[in-house]
């Protein structure tokens, strides 16, 4: 899902053209604003060293990005729900100065087809299995943020001998009373999708809700949505996780209340909760240098 860093961009970009910029700049950004957007995104990541791939896992062909150094220890980073690994732009820089870092589109995002069978967290987890059996080593250090946590705290649960320390920053999993739902089917949902992600009440150009609504649209997004099963959310499976875990919520998050960080502190045996205060729901945006320090400071242990 699009975070302050990318609305704050469409926002820009929409008021350059407005502004007077280049007919082609203007039709850009009134046509393609998301995609342009992430475009910006890629563009920054690869000026600052990343690199595309893309690998068959489990018949699927996986686009990621690898950025860092060779000699420090494999990073998997897994983004939200309606996001890309572009959603990464400003964690993946700092994180790769001390380790090997890897961003994949998670199946039906970015660059990354559709997985077969049911949209559901269960797949995410299976072909996040196939991932890392392709990287091929013994443990990696898992990163996931929202509903990118969500998948990383089930496949920890499921497999702690794959995972060295586990990294959730405002994840998904829990039903909580306060919780908003961020799916967009219109122009009114994606207004108040804005409002709670950003803070933002004024004007918004009817182009970019109706790219916020067409991420919704998207297969991946709308078929999980319409598959919801309570059954994976993860209170159950909290007690069983076993790695090395450290919880970091942004304090001013208007999707997932902070009942839910002191829930998941509180199921993970021997976790550890770091609050960010004044950070919304995308963590990896307004607490990047904190989680990059703590993340260094834990690999000097």
């Amino acid at each position: 899902m699009p975070g302050k860093k990318t609305i704050s961009i469409f926002i820009a970009l929409g008021a350059v053209a407005a502004a007077g910029a280049t007919a082609a700049l203007a039709l850009e950004v009134y046509h393609r604003p998301v995609e342009l957007a992430f475009g910006l995104a890629r563009l920054r990541l690869k000026a600052l060293g990343a690199r595309e791939f893309t690998c068959e896992a489990g018949g699927l062909t996986m686009h990621y990005y690898r950025a860092g150094n060779p000699e420090g220890e494999p990073v998997v980073m897994l983004h939200g729900l309606g996001g890309t690994a572009e959603g990464w732009v400003n964690l993946l820089p700092t994180v790769s100065r001390d380790f090997l870092v890897y961003a994949p589109d998670l199946p039906g995002f970015g660059k990354t087809p559709l997985a077969p069978g049911k949209q559901r967290i269960a797949t995410h987890v299976e072909y996040l299995g196939h991932f890392l059996d392709v990287l091929g080593y013994p443990q990696v250090i898992l990163v996931g943020q929202s509903f990118g946590g969500w998948i990383a705290t089930h496949y920890s649960a499921k497999h702690p001998e794959r995972i060295k320390r586990l990294y959730l920053l405002n994840s998904a999993g829990l039903m909580r009373e306060g919780m908003f739902v961020p799916y967009t089917p219109d122009r009114e949902a994606a207004k108040r999708y804005i409002e709670r992600m950003i803070d933002y009440r004024g004007p918004v150009p009817n182009f970019l809700l109706d790219a916020i609504v067409k991420i919704s649209q998207e297969p991946a997004y709308a078929e999980f949505i319409a598959n919801y099963d309570r059954t994976e959310e993860v209170d159950e499976i909290l007690p069983k996780i076993s790695v090395p875990t450290t919880i970091i919520w942004g304090t001013e998050d208007r999707i997932f209340p902070l009942r839910c960080a002191y829930d998941f502190h509180e199921g993970i045996p021997h976790s550890r909760l770091i609050l960010a205060p004044g950070v919304s729901h995308n963590t990896q945006v307004g607490a990047a240098k904190m989680i990059a320090r703590v993340m260094r400071e834990d690999a000097r242990m």
